[in-house]
């Protein structure tokens, strides 16, 4: 399984493959992340689309996530 918030940072700067992956069923998903050279399981994918489903998840939040999971 790979990293979620590693996933969501290759993907953050494409704002076009972010609504993609958000529309898209898991298999769908998959295969636009092998596109673009990101190996993922559809389980990974139904992740990152539970976590991006807001459209508000974005770089600041997961650095803000991880710097607060590291604090404790």
């Amino acid at each position: 399984m790979a990293d979620i918030a590693a996933i969501i940072k290759q993907i953050n700067g494409n704002k076009e493959l972010m609504a993609q992956i958000a529309k898209a069923d898991p298999k769908q998903g998959v295969e636009l992340l092998k596109k673009a050279n990101i190996d993922v399981t559809e389980d990974d994918i139904k992740k990152v689309q539970a976590a991006v489903a807001d459209g508000k998840l974005d770089l600041n939040d997961i650095k803000n996530l991880a710097g607060g999971l590291f604090k404790k």
